[in-house]
């Protein structure tokens, strides 16, 4: 799934008493499944409109601004947080290609 079709949704940990079903969980949905985001406290990518006026860099950045975001300030597991961007085109394209998940957008030839 592209990144402007991607809802990231999430619930810091520490926030398990406002909202104790995802404490502390991250879901990457489409858009329309925006009705089931509503079940996290925070949600980005594709539901902010301002995000198909970025340019490709600045989208890209947003991505993993979002994802150091959510691990380092919000408790969200890394490998939890990993395996739900991997739903994410670019995300999966810009990791580390030896990382599990990872992707050529542009697969290498064979030789």
């Amino acid at each position: 799934m592209k990144q402007t079709e991607a809802i990231i949704a999430w619930t810091p940990a520490r926030w398990s008493e406002l909202r104790p079903e995802t404490a502390g969980q991250v879901a990457v949905l489409p858009v329309a499944e925006a009705e089931a985001a509503k079940r996290y406290m925070i949600r980005s990518g594709a539901s902010s409109a301002a995000l198909r006026t970025l340019p490709e860099e600045a989208r890209i950045a947003r991505l993993f601004i979002d994802f150091q975001t959510l691990v380092v300030r919000d408790g969200i597991d890394p490998q939890a947080a990993h395996r739900a961007f991997l739903q994410i085109d670019e995300y999966r394209y810009r990791i580390a290609p030896d990382t599990e998940g990872a992707e050529f957008e542009d697969p290498p030839e064979d030789d």
